[in-house]
């Protein structure tokens, strides 16, 4: 990965100059009251300042309690002041917000890192070889299309690179402080694992046991994964070394969740997540998404959309309906079934799943979903992006944001972390 280079003088300073020698404390001091953008600024100074600023970037980060994450509206300026996203990723794609970072995958099919409020972008190495991409481009007539190295089919028209390449991408921490990060992506027809460490110039396939890959998170030098039937894998990553595998579990997947998809697979379609909560739980939440919904909010089938009077079918766009949440039980190697948040929201959609103490008009024992269904999300010019809203535990209804008047939302809003100060 090839950081945003930051200019470092020497680390002995002039003559005339001892700014090098004002000792940490008073250094610390100083950059409290400072902006995490005057901060990083005072990186260039000498390279001790450097160091010193990285370590107060770090330990600021960290001993914030999780901040509730803002919503992203591409491409407009969203009224928390989050600047517009750079012209030139207008047209990629967006497969990830992670620790206050967007993840885009360009038209080439390289991945990079953009934080939105700093303005400077990480980029990441070129995917495509995982995938055996030769290319990917446009046409008019067709839109996306990629051409493989294979004799069969060499190439394949697609109505969202997302859903055919990177499914989501999470990175291990924030880039900028002291640790060293990493990336890791659900790639792939067979929602397959890679990651790739900070200097890599290529991406590793990670050697999973329970693809295909549902959900990935990062936290405190541990990746999580949830893979078929709600089982988890998790490794150590700390951004330097290979991951390491430390814990595979298979996991029946949740009674309840089961039946209700027995009972009404043919009406919903089901996506799953892997939440780490604040009490440091490994949580799984089971959103089910209704296929066509009416203005009852009722799923209906496609025969009841065109009836004798109409002559034309009925608009049922998919629509989120409910929501089950469960904890790991690490003894008995089960999900629990969780029926109250407590004074928690979720944070959840193609961004790194997070758990925070609802604050500042955020509703508690709540999930706050963005659209994510990727298959459907570009079949149809009259919706798609349109699906997210907040769903409460309290009263088990969901309810669509009253701002979201309109049913095509290109690209999907997302979430991301708050600048940490």
């Amino acid at each position: 990965m090839d950081c945003v280079k930051r200019r470092r003088c020497d680390s002995t300073p002039a003559p005339s100059s001892k700014w090098a020698d004002i000792p940490s404390e008073i250094l610390d001091s100083i950059f409290e009251h400072l902006s995490l953008r005057d901060v990083i600024a005072a990186e260039s100074v000498c390279t001790r300042w450097f160091s010193s600023a990285k370590y107060f970037i770090t330990f600021k980060s960290q001993s914030q309690s999780p901040q509730c994450p803002l919503l992203l509206l591409f491409p407009q300026e969203d009224e928390n002041g989050l600047e517009n996203v750079p012209e030139e990723f207008i047209e990629s794609a967006c497969i990830g917000s992670s620790h206050g970072w967007l993840i885009f995958l360009d038209k080439r099919g390289a991945p990079l890192l953009f934080n939105p409020h700093l303005r400077i972008h990480i980029q990441l190495p070129y995917i495509g070889s995982l995938l055996g991409v030769l290319n990917i481009g446009k046409s008019r007539e067709y839109g996306c299309y990629i051409t493989y190295d294979c004799q069969e089919n060499p190439i394949g028209y697609v109505k969202n690179l997302r859903e055919n390449l990177i499914h989501k991408a999470i990175i291990s921490s924030d880039p900028l402080g002291i640790k060293n990060f990493g990336a890791v992506v659900i790639y792939g027809y067979g929602n397959k694992l890679a990651y790739c460490k900070n200097g890599d110039d290529s991406w590793t396939d990670l050697d999973g046991k329970h693809k295909p890959y549902e959900d990935i998170i990062c936290s405190k030098n541990r990746l999580c994964a949830l893979g078929s039937n709600a089982s988890v894998e998790e490794w150590d990553f700390d951004g330097w070394n290979k991951p390491v595998k430390r814990v595979e579990i298979e996991i029946n997947f949740p009674e309840k969740s089961r039946k209700f998809w027995s009972k009404f697979g043919d009406l919903y379609t089901a996506r799953l997540y892997l939440v780490e909560s604040i009490m440091g739980d490994i949580m799984l939440v089971v959103r089910f998404v209704g296929e066509l919904v009416n203005g009852d909010d009722q799923p209906v089938h496609e025969h009841d959309l065109l009836t004798e009077e109409d002559t034309h079918p009925l608009v049922c766009p998919y629509k989120t309906l409910a929501f089950h949440v469960y904890k790991l039980d690490l003894n008995e190697k089960c999900w629990v079934e969780v029926h109250s948040l407590g004074d928690q929201s979720l944070f959840l959609g193609g961004n790194h799943s997070i758990s925070v103490l609802a604050d500042k008009g955020y509703i508690k024992n709540s999930i706050y979903f963005t659209d994510d269904y990727w298959y459907r999300m570009d079949e149809d010019y009259l919706y798609g992006g349109h699906d997210m809203g907040v769903f409460s535990l309290d009263n088990g209804r969901a309810e669509l944001f009253s701002y979201c008047h309109q049913l095509k939302i290109q690209p999907s809003p997302c979430w991301v972390n708050p600048s940490p100060w």
